[in-house]
């Protein structure tokens, strides 16, 4: 990936994540682009991401831009910013505040969840007991 980005001058690299799986592979190529010196905006769009996820797993892992596209064509508005020498510098500050205000109230609703241990958990689990239970007549149904 990196040598090719060098050769061909790219502009940006753009991920789109459409399944789960996605996610963990975006948070690879940030890290990639990063080990590789790259410092090209790397664009996160698709199904199954957030600007959570994108401010708390995978910006942290690459210092050049990291981009949240909520769709496609908010994709068009971000390269269009970014491309312009006038707007690149603010439009790439104003991401910088939000995603660290972001980062800051993800990480502060993870103190607010309280969590049980597993032993008590297994405590509270639902308890059925099927030893008396009788199971009703089963419905059939045919077509007449």
């Amino acid at each position: 990936m990196d040598r090719i980005a060098v050769k061909v001058s790219l502009d940006f690299i753009g991920c789109s994540g459409l399944i789960t799986p996605s996610l963990d592979e975006m948070v690879h190529v940030a890290r990639e682009m990063q080990r590789a010196g790259l410092s090209i905006p790397l664009l996160i769009g698709g199904a199954t991401t957030s600007k959570t996820h994108t401010a708390v797993k995978i910006a942290p892992r690459y210092s050049g831009p990291v981009i949240h596209c909520l769709d496609a064509s908010k994709t068009v508005v971000a390269c269009s910013s970014l491309c312009d020498p006038k707007t690149r510098d603010e439009f790439l500050a104003d991401i910088l505040e939000e995603y660290e205000e972001v980062r800051i109230e993800h990480y502060e609703s993870m103190k607010e969840r309280r969590f049980v241990s597993l032993k008590a958990a297994r405590s509270r689990a639902l308890k059925l007991d099927f030893t008396h239970f009788q199971p009703g007549k089963r419905l059939t149904y045919s077509r007449k």
